[in-house]
């Protein structure tokens, strides 16, 4: 598996593609936190989300650069299917980690630097460990589904990147659109609970763990759906 892992990395750090969905989110950070005070739950709750969107990103690139002829020679080596593709799986997961702790370390030395004027309220030991694990999970439901929309499952790009950026945006709106259309609540509930998860959260000045215990479990039964599926297609479709 360590070998393994140093060779996806070199591999996607060779091609430069995580460089813009990197700036990117430091961009966000960057103007995001540009005017305060704010309030610790609603900023960290829409870092997430947008954390969500370039983790979907950075899983679909990653997917891409994955050479057939490349991959078949390092099967044949490895000689283990379901290995070679959770190590690739686990890339996506160091990734939203560091991702995660760069969405919340951003915020913690502006406050330091801001002489702890930044938020609303004094930020507690509590909204740091949430706010990662809220960070994680949606970088990890976002990796999981970019990844999922794998160049040999949808062989026509266009389609993928159609398909992904519609299931990206009703993963964060569909709250929205079953305001309007009610029955669609019927259908909607098919794509990832990013909604639920962040509305958990909607107009608490604090964290509230129950109230978001039964989303967040949805969110990680879906990103572990999603990497299931790829593996077992993977595994099963022939090149």
């Amino acid at each position: 598996m360590k070998h393994l892992l140093i060779y996806h990395f070199k591999t996607y750090l060779k091609s430069y593609k995580l460089l813009l969905p990197f700036l990117i989110y430091l961009s966000y950070l960057f103007a995001a936190y540009g005017i305060m005070p704010f309030s610790i739950v609603s900023s960290f709750s829409e870092s997430a989300g947008v954390l969500f969107c370039i983790m979907a990103y950075v899983g679909f690139s990653y997917s891409e650069l994955e050479n057939p002829i490349t991959e078949q020679l390092i099967l044949l080596r490895v000689n283990n299917d379901t290995l070679y593709y959770l190590s690739r799986l686990t890339v996506l997961l160091i990734i939203g980690f560091v991702m995660s702790f760069l969405g919340l370390l951003y915020p913690l030395v502006d406050n330091v630097v801001s002489d702890y004027h930044l938020f609303t309220r004094n930020l507690q030991v509590h909204d740091v460990a949430i706010g990662f694990i809220l960070h994680f999970l949606m970088a990890f439901t976002g990796a999981m589904i970019g990844s999922f929309f794998h160049p040999r499952i949808f062989t026509s790009r266009k389609i993928a990147v159609l398909l992904l950026f519609f299931v990206t945006i009703m993963g964060i709106a569909k709250g929205s659109l079953t305001d309007l259309f009610p029955q669609t609540n019927l259908i909607t509930w098919i794509f990832p609970p990013v909604f639920e998860i962040l509305s958990a959260f909607r107009g608490m000045e604090f964290f509230n763990i129950p109230a978001v215990l039964l989303p967040a479990f949805g969110g990680i039964v879906y990103g572990f759906i999603f990497m299931t599926a790829q593996i077992y297609i993977l595994k099963d479709l022939k090149f």
